[in-house]
């Protein structure tokens, strides 16, 4: 099965191809990058009918030491990850598709798709690792890809601190999912993914349930920071700040459904207890980002803020053990979260707008972006038929049967889902334009363009994306309608036979349908009369609750701002002191200690030219004197000599005689 190493390794080419080649290659860089992925899809369906079939497809080789099957790596395909293989190569094919249009007046735009092709060979390799260690090397370069591309534009400075942000705060939850694996090698001397199940045995048998309590909730923090929730979803609205495109992607195939498609590979490792936790963080990530979204007046925020509560859902599904439900529902979110971010794509692409408060009436102008955002939105709401429907179903069913009292809950936040993504769409499409798009005229506010381009604006009128751009969006659009298919009773439930599970229930559940579609409509009335038409259906004396409702999830429930005064502050004022320590204890120490011995050596040197080298120089100047007195006796007269001979010859015999 060599050609499962092709997967992965078809993208890295790619990069590594556009990393070096890709500014001479030109207008060709982005087919590279599009045609190596297109390659990995061509090898995923050549697996896919010996999948169906039950079989597990793996590679295995040797590391480290050969003769240790603890460190035997390699890749292994099964239906989950093969479902994943599908998700990131036909997703990612059509967002690098739009990436051309999109990026087309870049001057980096080589660059940036050597590091898409990068980021789809690191999640591919996160899918298709048999080993937690192989796993974690996807894991960690799946994060420096995000890196890289939300602060893609780099110049801006909101974008270099959002990449910044999502950086430290995934690396959070990454050093929870390391020690986890340590935990895993320690107690149980095992980390192949396909021997989860003889793990879990292995330490229930020896009574270190607590453990393996511990080590699943370590996975699962690993989890938490990918995959933007609670208490560490604050990262993925910043995220915004990159290109669409890479919204798109994280969003859709890549960093944040590794979360998901990580718990439910180890969902075995998880306790009751774990479970239990897991279902409460996702319940609460749901719901709260939910009426965050509600408020956000960005387009992209408010697609971020949904996927944060959309990948909540599917933690909610893993917490009561529905593994299918909550793939399914990764599935078909994959379509039309990917088709809401190309579509609000498009809309800025055309407008150099994000604002909702400042579009409205584009319907007109880009029929085809709003038609296609139509279809993502309904599919998002949960109307029956459309493939969002179906997912959301599935786990309302699924979750029922565990916890009766959460599917009311899940209905309701469902109303809150059609009424934000209904809001969007309305307030984008419909209504009276609020930007005088006229020519002429060029759309002011905030863009999500290269800071290269800013001075550029286009001032023709607004008018649809160009074909590359659309017909992504139309495949999008064909999977957010009739995705949901494989998992309903019109295909035998499938989806859920492919990943191996058995269906409990036959046919549709007529009263979930009708609950489905009321919620639905009701979200839709509700986006139509607050969100579009601005009037507040609450009775006067609760008006002034709801406004400070309403302000608390416009902050975000002031969790950022929680960050800030009890962890950013503290921890930048401790720097500040230990700075301040630095610079007058320890340099203090450090430059008294040169002082000392720069006077010290000032003293010896006084010390070495006043005594030593006087002393020395006084001989010498008493030698020079005898020598000048001597040289006054060598006078050269004869009768000068006698004198002194006679004169030295009287004092010694007066001496000798006394």
């Amino acid at each position: 099965m060599r050609e499962l190493a092709c997967i992965p390794l078809l993208p890295f080419a790619a990069f590594v191809i556009l990393i070096f080649f890709g500014r001479r290659l030109k207008g060709v860089a982005p087919f590279v990058s599009i045609a190596a992925l297109a390659g990995a899809i061509g090898i995923t369906c050549s697996l896919l009918d010996a999948v169906a079939h039950g079989q597990t497809l793996s590679l295995r080789w040797a590391w480290l030491a050969r003769e240790a099957p603890l460190w035997s790596v390699g890749l292994r395909v099964d239906g989950l990850s093969w479902l994943m293989l599908a998700v990131v190569t036909v997703i990612g094919t059509l967002i690098q598709l739009y990436s051309v249009g999109y990026m087309r007046d870049d001057p980096r735009a080589s660059r940036f798709f050597a590091y898409l092709s990068l980021f789809c060979a690191s999640m591919l390799l996160l899918v298709l690792a048999d080993h937690f260690v192989l796993l974690y090397a996807g894991w960690e370069l799946v994060g420096l890809c995000s890196y890289l591309l939300i602060s893609f534009w780099f110049e801006k400075p909101q974008a270099a601190a959002a990449g910044r942000k999502a950086f430290l705060t995934t690396r959070l939850g990454d050093t929870g999912f390391l020690l986890g694996i340590l935990l895993l090698a320690a107690v149980a001397g095992e980390l192949h993914l396909d021997r989860i199940e003889a793990i879990r045995w292995k330490l229930l048998l020896q009574h270190q349930g607590g453990l393996l309590t511990v080590a699943s909730l370590l996975v699962f923090f690993g989890a938490v920071g990918k995959s933007a929730q609670i208490p560490l979803h604050v990262w993925l609205p910043d995220a915004m700040e990159g290109p669409t495109p890479v919204s798109a992607l994280i969003h859709a195939a890549t960093m944040v459904a590794a979360g998901v498609y990580l718990v439910a590979r180890t969902l075995p490792l998880f306790t009751a207890e774990s479970l239990q936790i897991v279902l409460g963080i996702g319940l609460a990530t749901h719901l709260l980002a939910g009426t965050v979204a509600l408020t956000q007046t960005d387009i992209k925020r408010v697609l971020a803020y949904s996927t944060i509560s959309q990948l909540g859902l599917m933690f909610v599904a893993l917490g009561a053990e529905a593994v299918g439900a909550a793939m399914f529902h990764l599935f078909t979110h994959a379509f039309f979260k990917a088709l809401l971010f190309l579509g609000a794509g498009s809309v800025i692409h055309a407008t150099h707008e994000q604002e909702l408060s400042r579009l409205g009436g584009l319907s007109r102008a880009m029929p085809f972006t709003a038609g296609l955002m139509l279809i993502a939105s309904v599919s998002m709401s949960g109307l029956p038929i459309f493939s969002g429907f179906w997912s959301k179903d599935a786990i309302l069913l699924a979750v029922g049967h565990r916890a009766p009292w959460l599917p009311p809950i899940l209905l309701a936040s469902a109303v809150i889902t059609a009424a934000y993504v209904f809001r969007l769409y309305l307030l984008c499409f419909h209504g009276r334009g609020r930007v005088p798009f006229s020519p002429g005229h060029a759309p002011q506010g905030k863009m999500d363009m290269s800071p290269i381009s800013v001075g550029k604006m286009d001032l023709s009128p607004i008018s649809e994306s160009p074909w590359v751009m659309v017909l992504p969006m139309a495949v999008l659009g064909l999977g957010a309608i009739f995705g949901g298919f494989l998992g309903s009773p019109a295909t035998h439930y499938a989806f859920f036979h492919f990943l191996g599970e058995h269906v409990s229930h036959e046919g549709v559940d007529l009263p979930l349908l009708a609950a489905s579609a009321l919620a639905a409509a009701l979200g839709f009335f509700l986006a139509w009369q607050i969100g579009l038409q601005g009037r507040v259906p609450l009775p006067a004396g609760l008006r002034p609750l709801g406004h400070r409702l309403y302000e608390l999830a416009y902050h975000k429930y002031y969790i950022d701002e929680l960050y800030d005064l009890a962890i950013i502050r503290p921890f930048l004022a401790m720097t500040q002191a230990l700075s301040r320590f630095d610079t007058s204890v320890i340099d203090g120490a450090v430059n008294g200690a040169g002082r000392l011995g720069w006077e010290l050596g000032q003293l010896k040197q006084r010390f070495d030219q006043t005594v030593v080298d006087g002393f020395v120089n006084g001989v010498a100047r008493a030698a020079q004197r005898l020598g000048a007195l001597g040289r006054q006796l060598q006078t050269g007269v004869i009768h000068q000599y006698l004198l002194v001979v006679i004169g030295a010859a009287v004092t010694i015999a007066l001496i000798t005689t006394w």
